[in-house]
């Protein structure tokens, strides 16, 4: 069975199907008779085509297409025609009689242009590539063009072109997006196949119609230095728990409460422990805790004596904990390379650069320096897909940039449209005439001239050169931006007593007071002398000082070196 004068089960129609496939040699001295078919809007007007007929078919671009129409006397208005559909066909029958019916272009009128003298009207069409894609659902742009993309390196996608959302995808494949002749948006692959679709040997091409385009040195780049940097919040609290006893109260509880009764002193109260808390620049952390001098009792020390107290707020030990938090930046710099053969001597580079950067805001940074501590230590804010996103969209683009930049090399020929027929954009070409060649076809240009009655088409590969091995482009480690943990702070407060010359209990002379001691300080309620001097009653507490690199930009960094392999495709001229 034949279709398109091809084999049911070889050819591209097989390797469509996914199946394995045989090359289509197109060989030459073969005769045909061929005639085209223009529809507009469904309606047959070859008869009124003049002039040429032009197809352009391109990788990664809108296909276009061109013809001339007399139109019959009559009101014309060329608007009108603005929109409609076009479709042009090559039907060719060979000397064998079999018959191949092609589908070269499917689009719309962009633009047409009326000459009244002549009565002629120009169409240029095109496949509308452009408009397709944007009118496709995100989902279906994903799943169609696959890639990688961040967020954090490109702009939104709601509310902006979706044709540049589907660019920005395919940065990072080796492919380009187009239509096919029968206008279906799709994405072909760079990479020549190893086994040729079609192979054009000798004496196939039109007479020195064999060209070559080769790529400058200078548009050859080997060397990709990508510079990205991820920044995010690392938020850090730090408790300090501040331990205040009297020094008579030896004891726990009311045996300790006993004891100091013997010789009582001045004691602290709730709202100065709290406000040396909070005047220290901590927040309070839960409330003042320890044993509170007791209220009234009858006989607690069992001496005989009442005790008589009706103030609920003095502490004879008392526990109470304080604590900050702050936000510190952190960023990691990824210095990655991508290298192409050539891209490691300085003599033989052609560098380019990229950079990309991802900083993580997050609401609970911003109300974390308000919010109450609860512990000791740190919580990164950092976004792990989000990062591995934008490293694997940089390096991806990256591999691709270098290996669009060595398949800038065109090899182009001309050939009878009959021998063209069936040859796409996804193909693999092998030349065998004039120059030895295979590569991927990047462009199929069709001129049907009506009136000479000639079908050309040029075909041109794509030729990839530079060789090599690749890595895998697997997402650089972090690098180490860790801290060792903040020594705890707070601890034990220590007393001052003034009131007495000397201490009560062991007869030492009383120390001068200190304003920059910590702690408690008070008097005795006994004195011993009426010349003692009286100590300020307060309660001070000293928050930890924090050290700079908890609170200043963290950074780390990480180098890593990708080698990208190049494709060799033939060629010998």
């Amino acid at each position: 069975m034949l279709i398109g004068a091809q084999p049911l089960a070889s050819g591209p129609l097989a390797v469509a199907l996914g199946s394995t496939y045989e090359p289509v040699y197109v060989v030459r001295g073969q005769v045909f008779n061929w005639r085209v078919r223009l529809l507009v809007d469904g309606v047959d007007l070859t008869s009124q085509v003049t002039g040429m007929i032009d197809v352009d078919l391109e990788e990664g671009a809108a296909g276009v297409g061109g013809f001339v129409l007399y139109l019959p006397p009559g009101p014309v208005v060329p608007d009108d025609w603005k929109g409609k559909p076009v479709v042009i066909d090559f039907i060719s029958r060979s000397r064998d009689g079999v018959i191949t019916d092609q589908r070269l272009f499917t689009g719309k009128i962009e633009m047409p242009e009326w000459d009244p003298t002549w009565r002629l009207l120009a169409c240029d069409c095109t496949d509308q590539l452009q408009q397709k894609v944007e009118g496709m659902p995100v989902e279906a742009i994903d799943t169609m063009t696959g890639g990688h993309w961040s967020a954090d390196l490109f702009e939104p996608v709601a509310g902006r072109s979706r044709w540049d959302y589907a660019q920005e995808r395919m940065l990072s494949r080796a492919a380009s997006l187009d239509c096919s002749p029968t206008g279906t948006v799709r994405v072909t692959n760079w990479a020549a196949a190893s086994v040729p679709h079609y192979v054009f040997g000798p004496g196939t091409t039109l007479f020195e119609s064999v060209q070559i385009d080769l790529q400058p040195l200078g548009a050859a780049t080997n060397r990709l230095e990508i510079d990205a940097a991820y920044r995010y919040p690392r938020l850090w609290q730090h408790l300090q728990a501040f331990t205040w006893s009297h020094p008579e109260y030896g004891s726990s509880g009311i045996p300790g409460f006993c004891q100091w009764r013997t010789w009582t002193s001045e004691l602290p109260t709730t709202d100065m422990i709290e406000s040396a808390v909070t005047g220290a620049g901590l927040t309070m952390v839960g409330r003042v805790g320890g044993f509170k001098l007791p209220l009234s009792l009858g006989n607690p020390c069992g001496d005989g004596v009442a005790w008589i107290n009706q103030f609920d707020n003095l502490w004879l030990s008392a526990v109470a904990s304080g604590g900050r938090r702050w936000t510190q930046q952190v960023t990691e710099n990824y210095k990655l390379v991508l290298t192409a053969p050539g891209g490691d001597a300085g003599a033989t580079r052609v560098i380019a650069r990229d950079s990309g950067n991802v900083a993580i805001e997050n609401s609970a940074a911003d109300e974390w320096e308000s919010g109450k501590p609860d512990g000791t230590g740190s919580t990164d804010l950092a976004e792990e897909p989000r990062r591995i996103a934008a490293l694997q969209t940089l390096l991806r683009g990256g591999a691709v940039e270098l290996l669009s930049a060595h398949r800038g090399t065109t090899l182009s020929w001309q050939v009878p449209t009959d021998l063209a027929l069936g040859v796409d954009l996804v193909h693999t070409l092998r030349l065998e005439d004039r120059a030895l060649a295979q590569g991927k076809c990047r462009r199929i240009q069709h001129r049907i001239d009506i009136e000479g009655g000639t079908a050309v088409t040029t075909l041109s590969v794509a030729i990839s050169r530079g060789g090599g091995v690749s890595d895998a482009l697997t997402t650089p480690p972090r690098p180490d931006t860790s801290l060792a943990p903040l020594p705890p702070g707070g601890g034990g407060l220590p007393t001052q007593l003034g009131g007495r010359l000397s201490d009560p209990i062991s007869g030492a002379p009383i120390e001068p007071y200190n304003d920059a001691r910590l702690g408690f300080s008070g008097n005795w309620d006994v004195a011993d002398d009426l010349t003692a001097p009286k100590f300020p009653r307060r309660f001070d507490v000293e928050a930890a000082e924090i050290p700079e690199i908890y609170r200043d930009e963290r950074t780390g960094q990480v180098t890593v070196n990708y080698r990208v392999g190049i494709p060799n495709d033939l060629l010998e001229l």
